[in-house]
C-alpha cells in the first residue's frame, strides 16, 4: 500500500483533472497525457481528496455513492500504478513533454471550424462527387500515378505527396483540437505497412463526446477540399504537364480519403469516429487482447490488463474483433500483392538504371530515388514498431 500523509495526498490529488464523458469520468494528468476511465465513486473519491486531502473522507463519500463499502486505499494504490500521483518531477520524460504550438490562438483556429467552414468542406465534398459522376474523363485511374516520365521519378514524387497532405491531414487535425483547447502532439508513425504521421490528441477525452467528432474528421475534410480543387483546376485548359500532376493528386488524396474508412481497425480516422460514437474508451487495446486472448495466449499481466478494461470496451470488442483481424489480413494481403511486387519491380528498375548509367547521371539520381521511396516504404514501419514497443515498455506512449 502507498502511504501519503493528508496533505501531501491532497497536494498529489490537486494535479488531477476530472471530467464527464456521458457514461464514465475520467480521472487525467494532462502533462503527462495519462487518463483512465472511473466510475462516478472514483471521480468522488479525487475531488474529495482536492477539496479535504482526508483518505478517511475520500472513502467514506465515495462508498455513500456506490451504495457499499470501498476501499479506498486499494483505489489510491491503482492512481499510484497508474503514474496519476507522481510529483512532477518524476512525471515520465517522453509523455510529459506535451509541446504546444502557440503560433495559432484557439479563437483563429476556431474560424476554421464553424459552421460557415464545416459547409465549405461539405461544398467541397458535394462538387467531388457530382465531378465525379458527371464528368468521366476526372475520374482516377491507376494510370494517373505515374505522371513524370520515368517510374523512379513517379515513385519519388508520390513520396513527396505523402509527406506534403499527410502534413497538411494531421495540420488539419491539430487545428481543430486548438478550436476546442485541446493540445497535441506530432509523431511519425505507421499503420500495418505504411508510414504515416499521427496527431497525439490524448487531451481530447476531457471534452465532451459531442464536440470530438469535428477534430476526427477535420483531415478528411481538408483532403477533400484538395480534391475539390484539384478537379476544379482541371477543368481549365491547363497543360498537359500540370493536368497530370492534377490527375495524381486528386487519385493520392482520394486513396487516402478511402483508406481512413477502410482501415478502421487500425486506428485511422474512421476507428476514432467509431470509438467515440460507441463511448469506449480504449477500443483498439482491448480489441487487439481480446484477438490475442482467442488466437494465442494472454501473458499473466496482459490477462490482468483485459480483465480490468471497461464493461463497454470489452462489450465492444466481442464484435470489432472480426473486423480488427479482418484489417489486418487486408493489410497482409496488400502487403504480399501490392507493396513487395511494387517494390521488386521498381527495385529490379532501380538496379538497371544504377548498372546502365554513371555516378551522377541522370538515371542514377532516378535509381537512387527509387532506392529511397523503397527504403522508406519497407523499412520504417517495423522500425517505428520496435520503438513504440519500447517506448510503450517504460510509460512513455499509451
Amino acid at each position: 500500500m502507498t502511504a501519503f500523509l493528508d496533505e501531501e495526498l491532497r497536494e498529489r490529488a490537486a494535479r488531477l483533472t476530472v471530467s464527464f464523458d456521458g457514461e464514465a469520468w475520467i480521472l487525467g494528468r494532462a502533462e503527462s497525457g495519462v487518463f483512465v476511465a472511473v466510475p462516478e465513486p472514483g471521480a468522488v473519491f479525487v475531488t474529495t481528496l482536492q477539496e479535504t486531502g482526508s483518505l478517511a473522507e475520500a472513502t467514506a463519500r465515495a462508498g455513500e455513492i456506490a451504495g457499499e463499502p470501498v476501499d479506498g486505499t486499494d483505489f489510491i494504490d491503482g492512481l499510484t500504478a497508474a503514474g496519476l500521483l507522481d510529483p512532477p518531477a518524476e512525471v515520465t520524460g517522453g509523455r510529459g513533454r506535451i509541446r504546444w504550438i502557440e503560433g495559432v490562438s484557439p479563437r483563429t483556429a476556431a474560424r476554421l471550424f464553424g459552421p460557415a467552414a464545416w459547409s465549405c468542406y461539405g461544398a467541397a465534398a458535394v462538387v467531388v462527387v457530382a465531378l465525379m459522376l458527371l464528368r468521366p474523363e476526372l475520374r482516377p485511374s491507376w494510370d494517373d500515378a505515374w505522371l513524370l516520365p520515368s517510374p523512379g521519378l513517379s515513385a519519388f514524387t508520390w513520396l513527396l505527396f505523402g509527406i506534403g497532405f499527410g502534413a497538411l491531414h494531421e495540420s488539419w487535425h491539430w487545428l481543430a483540437g486548438r478550436a476546442i483547447g485541446v493540445p497535441a502532439i506530432f509523431r511519425v508513425s505507421y499503420r500495418g505497412v505504411y508510414v504515416v504521421y499521427e496527431t497525439d490528441l490524448t487531451q481530447i477525452v476531457t471534452v465532451p463526446r459531442d464536440r470530438r467528432y469535428g477534430v476526427y474528421l477535420a483531415g478528411m475534410a481538408i483532403d477533400t477540399v484538395v480534391v475539390a480543387t484539384a478537379l476544379g483546376l482541371r477543368l481549365l485548359d491547363l497543360p498537359a504537364a500540370v493536368d497530370d500532376v492534377l490527375a495524381a493528386v486528386v487519385l493520392f488524396q482520394l486513396l487516402g480519403i478511402v483508406w481512413q474508412w477502410a482501415a478502421l481497425p487500425l486506428r485511422s480516422d474512421s476507428y476514432a469516429l467509431l470509438a467515440n460514437a460507441l463511448r469506449c474508451h480504449n477500443l483498439y487495446r482491448t480489441t487487439w487482447l481480446t484477438a490475442k486472448a482467442k488466437l494465442f495466449r494472454l501473458t499473466p499481466d496482459e490477462a490482468t490488463e483485459l480483465s480490468e478494461m471497461s464493461a463497454r470496451d470489452l462489450q465492444v470488442a466481442r464484435w470489432f474483433v472480426v473486423p480488427y483481424v479482418a484489417g489486418i489480413a487486408a493489410m497482409a494481403w496488400i502487403l504480399v500483392t501490392g507493396v513487395l511486387p511494387l517494390a521488386v519491380s521498381l527495385g529490379g528498375w532501380a538496379l538497371t538504371q544504377f548498372g546502365a548509367g554513371p555516378i551522377g547521371s541522370a538515371g542514377f539520381w532516378e535509381a537512387l530515388a527509387v532506392a529511397v521511396y523503397i527504403a522508406v516504404q519497407l523499412g520504417l514501419p517495423p522500425l517505428l514498431a520496435l520503438r513504440e514497443r519500447r517506448l510503450r515498455r517504460v510509460g512513455e506512449l499509451l
